[in-house]
């Protein structure tokens, strides 16, 4: 069962200004997914990766 989502977000902060976040990720088992994002604004750029996992019933 692979999934994936797309999420583009543009905002102002009272802190940083204008900033723009992209993030996208994939599920590679019902419950384990993969993630990256990259999110600027005027004073710094990010970017990184992570996994999801989620449990629970």
């Amino acid at each position: 069962m692979r999934t994936g989502y797309l999420e583009a977000q543009a905002g102002v902060s009272s802190l940083t200004g204008a900033y723009t976040r992209l993030e996208g990720g994939a599920r590679l088992r019902q419950n384990l997914g993969l993630f990256g994002f990259a999110e600027a604004n005027q004073r710094e750029r990010m970017a990184g990766a992570g996994v999801r996992w989620t449990f629970g019933g």
